[in-house]
């Protein structure tokens, strides 16, 4: 028999009143890892540059930010080893620092059977670079990542890609790698694409079942963030999210929710902790707080055992009463990033939000009162957005005690409500990102407003330039060592001031 990873879902009634439960997919539907033995097929996990024309941030911050491991390809990964195939590498150009010829070459001296590469939408093209630089050496070609389930079929139009992943890359990737090493043609392997077959969507599997997300090879020394000191670390606690904000794209897997037991979560972490010396890990979970007496279990778990390490995770501002927010600050939580959005009441309506001004003033301050800083996100240049709603988003910003704050220029991504409503407002033409994902186009999808980008920029002064902000970004910069990449976007931002911020 070969090992069967159980489905955990939870609906949206459930998660908000902390409630959990697992049901197991019928036996014909179930995810199946090979048995283990081991196998000689040679296989690259790749990452390649994502830094594209159509990124929501602005260039003085995209440059900046960091770089993060890739966690779905460590999760890959480790489900290739279990499945007895261990000549694996992961690649992470920008972590090495490698641009489309260093990657040619690294492939080229491993040479490997199989390549599996990871995008999004807005980072096709430096995918179809890595594809082109896999398939010069003669391996076959598989992309996957959350693009995928939107444009299987258009991705095909690549002669360098062979196959699409659709859905959790978990299984299919081992199911893959034994039909090639078997000799035996993949169709059949659920979520796999080819010109000739559609196997669908794989669905969700238990994290716990698969084991932690590898990381052996990987670069650790090299990844930074403008957010932590170093050396640092990325998890993930638990995954879906069941809300339905009109921005977010969300694979058919994400609109379940899988929880990480306590003891594995708090495990990983002591791991981190031990094997890498990690000083801050941060979680990047759709909504760490969903499940909250889970993580009520995570905070008092990480008390028992002694460990002591920061961390930080994204939540949204109706999911953290005050209890919660103490006992989190007491197990080491220095940051809580919150899904904000926006500063005008209409404007969150539209955005789904389920949200309010109330809310997110109660919210930032009860963690600020708890000794947790808050990590707000906005998007500006919504559709139909008015000078007087972006400056109520500004305004709100500077009002509320956030510590940071980043300002997304509205982009309306494949397979979102947005999408839709952008295209009927005559916003941005219907096929576009077709087009994209086709090579046709090299120009970024129009703003939703036409001044979006000089809007973002302007909130980003405005928020980070005041007085205020001198002593709480001196602090940051003296505990995450990150005084160079911070004070360079500071100054960067400064020169990009006109005299159109007036107008905002």
């Amino acid at each position: 028999m070969r090992k069967t990873l159980p489905v955990i879902s939870t609906g949206a009634e459930g998660a908000a009143s902390g409630g959990c439960s697992t049901a197991v997919a019928p036996a014909a539907d179930r995810p199946r890892l090979p048995r283990w033995r081991k196998r000689n097929l040679r296989i690259a996990l790749v990452r390649h540059h994502d830094l594209c024309l159509n990124t929501r941030q602005i260039t003085q911050i995209q440059k900046r930010a960091g770089v993060l491991p890739h966690l779905g390809l460590g999760y890959i990964h480790t489900a290739l080893k279990s499945a007895g195939f261990h000549n694996v590498i992961q690649v992470d150009t920008p972590a090495l620092g490698l641009d489309s010829e260093g990657l040619r070459k690294l492939l080229a001296d491993f040479a490997p059977d199989l390549v599996g590469v990871s995008t999004t939408t807005p980072g096709l093209p430096g995918a179809v670079e890595a594809c082109q630089a896999a398939k010069s050496t003669g391996a076959k070609v598989i992309l996957g990542g959350p693009h995928a389930e939107v444009y299987a079929h258009e991705n095909l139009f690549h002669e360098c890609i062979d196959y699409v992943g659709v859905g959790e890359g978990i299984t299919i990737m081992p199911e893959l790698a034994e039909a090639l090493e078997q000799g035996e043609k993949p169709e059949g392997i659920r979520g796999l694409v080819t010109r000739e077959h559609d196997g669908g969507a794989a669905p969700m599997v238990n994290l716990e079942e698969v084991g932690w997300p590898s990381r052996d090879g990987l670069p650790m020394n090299s990844y930074y963030s403008i957010m932590a000191p170093r050396p640092f670390a990325t998890m993930i606690s638990s995954r879906g999210c069941p809300f339905k904000c009109s921005f977010c794209f969300k694979q058919a897997v994400d609109k379940k929710s899988m929880y990480r037991s306590p003891e594995d979560v708090v495990g990983e972490m002591t791991e981190l902790k031990k094997r890498f010396g990690v000083k801050e890990i941060m979680f990047y979970d759709d909504v760490f707080t969903l499940h909250r007496g889970r993580v009520r279990e995570i905070c008092a778990l990480i008390g028992e055992q002694g460990l002591k390490v920061r961390w930080e995770a994204p939540t949204r501002v109706d999911l953290v009463p005050e209890p919660l927010l103490k006992a989190m600050a007491g197990a080491g939580c220095v940051r809580l990033r919150f899904g904000i959005e926006h500063g005008d009441p209409e404007i969150l309506k539209r955005m789904r939000k389920e949200s309010d001004i109330e809310k997110i003033e109660r919210a930032v301050t009860s963690a600020h009162e708890a000794g947790i800083k808050g990590f707000g996100y906005f998007i500006v240049g919504w559709l139909g957005e008015t000078r007087e709603q972006y400056r109520a988003t500004v305004d709100l910003a500077c009002r509320i005690p956030l510590d940071y704050a980043s300002f997304y220029t509205a982009t309306p991504l494949p397979g979102t409500p947005l999408h839709t409503e952008s295209v009927a407002a005559g916003q941005i033409p219907a096929d576009y990102w077709d087009r994209f994902v086709r090579g046709e186009f090299d120009a970024r999808i129009g703003y939703l407003v036409p001044d979006a980008q000089r809007r973002a920029q302007a909130a980003y002064r405005a928020f980070f330039l005041r007085r205020e902000m001198a002593k709480p970004l001196v602090t940051h910069m003296a505990t995450t060592g990150q005084w160079r990449n911070t004070l360079d976007g500071l100054r960067s931002l400064a020169r990009s001031t006109s005299n159109t911020d007036r107008d905002f």
